[in-house]
């Protein structure tokens, strides 16, 4: 394979992110810190440079010095060295609070509270990010760093409404600035029912993104050959993205890699999984890095267990994004160390894998869109219930079946990106451009298929109701009411052969719960489940009496639809099945979403994977080569639902059979297991190959050559 790649970035990378704490210095050793980098396997490391304080001998009035330096200078010592070994170095910058000393000279580079207090944090005043200090001293601090010492780039932190969890910002530039782009006063309330509020709410987005253009500038106007990165989330840890202005969408073309984190722990093992594969489809064309942490984020100083920290690490490389090992305090003289091994192992394992990193895209002929507009101007003041949650019973749904897909972001639908798809899973969309609508029109119409839940396309993108909801043409039929309170109600199998329904068995019904949208399909359409009304005792009941659990009526108002338009097909459910899969996990509502998607496919499913429902997988390209990752995730006991409890136990896989479609008349050549490198035998009958997988213990690639 020719490497993809003409600059330090864009080859497959393993970073450090060494974040050190006022105080760490006296332990530092430059040659013993690049040392310890080169023991990982690293291309790169990040360390403080500055911002909240200065680890270097800064010049800029104001920019305090580390107390810990005692005339020292880290970056001065730790450049040189780790370039010497054929180490990248990346400053770390963190603009999101300063000394309150600085507040006398610059009062306007504060954010405010409401009733126009400065805000407080560790002894720090946090900064506002549409004021002097994010978009002058900042830059300052940039430059500085890249124009006196030679550092690679410039990774921040922490560039946000918000910072550390301290609510809107109110001060006089914010209250301008908003007053002139929106022509309203600022709000001094959250409350999603308000127009003003929504305007808020993406002016903060649009406002982050005009600051990390501003960097973007700066920094490559000090150093050209510098990347600039900035931390970002998705999904999970939204009590700090929304407040925040994050949307990664805004700022691709003011980022040199984009860079999501993936930290927190009391979220769903496959976290890590939906992030690498948002970002390698936002933008294909550019590097992706995602941090990983080796501590838990309360406890800095603990080490996560390896058994949880692989399948991690694993989901990022196995979608197409390199890892950032985020080690914090590792220089305390109370640490826990019996984490640093295993990672050492597994970067290096990285590192001999990087032949199957370089230049490998997603394969996958599904995609699952994701909208922020949806998560706010719907999801409103309970987004995760309103529309996240649908979309975790997706993954789940779609992990667990075993079929590759993409996760795409509905600003960037077109028809160009949509080509080299077969199915889209649009879930919950509520919320929906008339542009967007035009194009999945012109995509299923053209011979794609899609599948859509409850109230997707009621909403304009701004969050108002549409009338009528924007994929009534497609669906073909008619929306006629709505029922909520539905628990204790089934949906009752109406033809056992329908496509849908495969794998069920002997059951006349399965579970349904929640809100229903009732709708009248067009003729034509085949409805193979409809709705069972909840099964109770008397009104107000939670249970049923045994006695009295009795199906006393049933309906023929749907619970899924398949339809086709034009050339391509449809799948609605009217309910929040997949909701109630992510909350519940009823096996029955997994098989019917999975089969609703292989329905979508038709004969473009290409790939096949006999194992149990917590191995993971992606399917990757690599020119003729084809990568088949097998994921182990860590099993343990759920707490509230999703999967949510740490991993600790990698339970070992063996018998897993993977069977690969081989388009165009081609021959497989061989199949390897990449941590053994040794050829497997394989079967080839037309156009599949099946092959028999070694041990899986954490992560496996199962690797193709095609002639």
């Amino acid at each position: 394979m020719k490497p993809s790649h003409n600059r330090w970035w864009e080859r497959p990378n393993r970073v450090l992110l060494i974040n050190l704490r006022e105080g760490d210095e006296p332990r530092i050793d430059a040659r013993a810190l690049v040392r310890d980098a080169q023991s990982f396997a690293a291309t790169a490391f990040c360390i403080n440079g500055g911002g909240i304080v200065a680890f270097y001998q800064t010049t800029i009035p104001g920019h305090r010095l580390s107390s810990g330096l005692n005339g020292r200078d880290l970056l001065a010592e730790v450049i040189p060295l780790a370039h010497e070994a054929g180490l990248r170095v990346l400053a770390r910058i963190d603009p999101s609070c300063a000394p309150k000393a600085l507040a006398a000279e610059h009062p306007e580079w504060f954010s405010r509270d409401r009733e126009g207090r400065f805000c407080e944090v560790s002894d720090h005043y946090v900064t506002c990010p549409n004021a002097g200090y994010y978009h002058e001293r900042m830059v300052e601090i940039a430059s500085e760093i890249l124009s006196r010492y030679d550092a690679d780039g410039i990774w921040n932190n922490q560039g946000k409404f918000a910072a550390w969890d301290t609510g809107p910002c109110h001060c006089d530039t914010c209250q301008r600035l908003f007053r002139h782009d929106a022509s309203c006063g600022l709000p001094r309330e959250e409350n999603w029912q308000d127009p003003a509020w929504r305007k808020y709410n993406e002016w903060r987005y649009r406002r982050i993104v005009q600051w990390v253009k501003r960097m973007h500038e700066a920094i490559h106007a000090a150093k050209p050959e510098a990347v600039f990165i900035s931390a970002i989330q998705l999904i999970e840890s939204l009590e700090t993205i929304r407040p925040g202005g994050w949307d990664i969408d805004y700022w691709v073309d003011h980022q040199d890699v984009l860079t999501f984190e993936c930290q927190r722990r009391n979220t769903a093992p496959w976290w890590p999984g939906i992030q690498a594969k948002y970002l390698s489809s936002l933008a294909p064309q550019k590097p992706r890095w995602m941090t990983a942490s080796y501590f838990y984020p309360w406890w800095r100083l603990h080490a996560s267990p390896a058994e949880e920290n692989r399948p991690w690490i694993a989901q990022q490389f196995a979608n197409g994004v390199c890892t950032w090992l985020h080690i914090n305090g590792g220089y305390s003289e109370l640490f826990d160390r019996r984490g640093l091994a295993p990672m050492r192992e597994v970067l290096a394992r990285h590192a001999r894998w990087e032949q199957y990193f370089d230049g490998a895209a997603s394969d996958a002929r599904v995609a699952l869109v994701f909208s922020r507009h949806t998560q706010d101007n719907y999801g409103a003041d309970k987004p995760h219930a309103r529309y996240l949650d649908y979309l975790r019973g997706w993954y789940c749904a779609l992990q667990e079946a075993h079929i590759p897909f993409d996760v795409i972001s509905d600003k960037l639908l077109t028809g160009e990106r949509l080509q080299r798809y077969r199915a889209l899973v649009i879930s919950n969309l509520a919320c929906v451009s008339d542009e967007s609508v035009r194009v999945l029109d012109d995509f299923v119409a053209a011979g794609g298929a899609l599948i859509a839940s409850y109230e997707a396309g009621f909403r304009d993108l701004d969050g108002e109701r549409r009338t009528p909801p924007a994929f009534a043409p497609m669906l073909g039929g008619a929306y006629e009411g709505h029922r909520d309170n539905l628990k204790s109600s089934y949906a009752k199998l109406e033809d056992r052969a329908d496509p849908l329904l495969a794998g069920l068995g002997d059951t006349d019904l399965i579970p349904n719960e929640g809100a229903l949208v009732e709708f009248r399909p067009a003729s034509g359409s085949s409805v193979p489940l409809t709705l069972i009304p909840p099964v109770i005792a008397h009104s107000g009941a939670t249970i049923s009496i045994p006695e009295y659990s009795a199906i006393k009526e049933t309906t023929a108002i749907p619970v899924a639809v398949r339809t086709h338009h034009g050339h391509g097909r449809v799948v609605y459910f009217p309910n929040q099945m997949e909701c109630l899969y992510y909350r519940y996990g009823f096996r029955d509502l997994g098989l019917v979403l999975g089969n609703a998607v292989r329905y979508a496919l038709g004969d473009a499913h290409h790939v096949e994977v006999a194992a149990p429902d917590f191995v993971d997988l992606s399917l990757m390209r690599q020119g003729e080569r084809r990568l088949v990752h097998l994921i182990n995730l860590p099993v343990d006991k759920p707490l509230d639902t999703g999967w949510r409890h740490p991993g600790r136990n990698l339970v070992p896989v063996t018998g897993i059979e993977v069977t690969l479609r081989i388009e165009g008349g081609q021959r497989v050549r061989e199949v390897r297991a990449a941590t053994s490198e040794q050829q497997l035998t394989f079967i080839q009958e037309g156009d599949w190959a099946r092959v028999r997988a070694p041990r899986l213990e954490d992560h496996e690639i199962m690797v193709f050559e095609i002639d």
